[in-house]
């Protein structure tokens, strides 16, 4: 009664350690996976009958060995969501302090995250940037070159880089500056990663450097 979506191996794997922990007494049954009334009923008319009481034994260990097989697999479950959870918030924080900006897009150029060193570079505050079009915080002669790389990006998957001028009136600032932009798509296709810097060269036009 192993889950037949595990592979094999692990499903053997499972059922060894379920039988070891009957045999043993080790077993800790949770709460969550235990008998129906209807399956207790079936083992107590079952284990009634001299005829049928060896079947009511052999599905009474069935079930118990499917029950702890059921409380292993929740263990795992929560142990991987532990881990998973503690990456996060690893990655999370690099995000946040990393030194370079960076910018998470969706696929039609709103910025969904960013960090806040991106949001320095634009003058504004990281609530300020989330839900605008990244566009808007580009002079107009930025905007298309930059349409054009998140378009090429996202049709053949691979990084681009861009310079671009922000536009003076997008923050605090009333003058604007140059940046460098590594466009690159995420590994599920499903977001664009914006990587920024200024740039020490201070062209005043964007170029593509594929």
């Amino acid at each position: 009664m192993s889950d037949p979506i595990l592979p094999w191996d692990q499903t053997i794997k499972l059922r060894q350690e379920a039988e070891q922990q009957l045999k043993t007494g080790a077993t800790r049954l949770n709460a969550v996976s235990t008998a129906s009334t209807d399956a207790l009923s079936a083992l107590f008319r079952l284990s009634s009958e001299a005829s049928t009481a060896s079947d009511g034994l052999k599905l009474l260990h069935e079930l118990q060995t499917f029950q702890v097989e059921l409380d292993l697999q929740l263990e795992q479950l929560q142990h991987n969501e532990s881990d998973a959870n503690h990456q996060l918030a690893c990655y999370r924080q690099f995000f946040d302090l990393a030194s370079v900006g960076c910018i998470i897009l969706s696929l039609d150029g709103i910025i969904t995250d960013c960090n806040a060193a991106a949001a320095r570079l634009f003058a504004h505050q990281t609530e300020q940037l989330c839900g605008r079009s990244v566009q808007s915080l580009l002079a107009t002669n930025s905007q298309s070159m930059l349409n054009a790389s998140l378009a090429r990006v996202q049709r053949s998957q691979q990084s681009a880089t861009l310079i671009v001028t922000t536009d003076a009136g997008s923050g605090h600032s009333a003058n604007s500056c140059n940046l460098r932009l590594t466009i690159s798509l995420s590994s599920d296709q499903k977001a664009i990663l914006l990587m920024l810097s200024e740039d020490p060269s201070k062209q005043q036009s964007a170029t593509d450097e594929v």
